[in-house]
């Protein structure tokens, strides 16, 4: 794993909450000079990787609650579910299987792949009820 990808991934470790990718630049750039671009790649080799998640709803980027089960040398696969609250915008990956099971029979008529997805539910945390 390239420097910056620990980088990238370490300030995620430390932010449980998520970052933004230009949250996470500021935050390198307090001690190092980093292009965004380089920001950029490490999100993207990562989340390839499957090591980090990004929700749509906020455009946040949270580490995965697998990767301590995993080499992060190397690519791991899973599909992941996130909670997302509608009013503070906090995160959460779900540890289910439950929707891996319901969704991989989905038949569809533009025959898409449902081994592999990532599902976002929206709605309110405990804080926020």
């Amino acid at each position: 794993m390239s420097d910056n990808n620990k980088l990238v991934l370490n300030s995620l470790k430390i932010n449980p909450k998520g970052l933004t990718a230009y949250k996470i630049l500021n935050l390198l750039q307090k001690s190092k000079s980093i292009q965004p671009m380089t920001v950029y790649r490490a999100l993207k080799n990562l989340t390839k990787n499957g090591l980090i998640h990004k929700t749509n709803k906020n455009k946040t980027f949270h580490l995965c609650n697998t990767v301590h089960v995993c080499n992060t040398t190397e690519a791991h696969e899973h599909n992941a579910v996130l909670a997302v609250c509608n009013d503070c915008g906090v995160a959460e990956e779900l540890k289910t299987d439950l929707f891996s099971k319901a969704i991989k029979n989905i038949k569809s008529k533009k025959r898409f792949n449902f081994n592999n997805f990532n599902l976002e539910i929206t709605t309110t945390c405990k804080e926020c009820y």
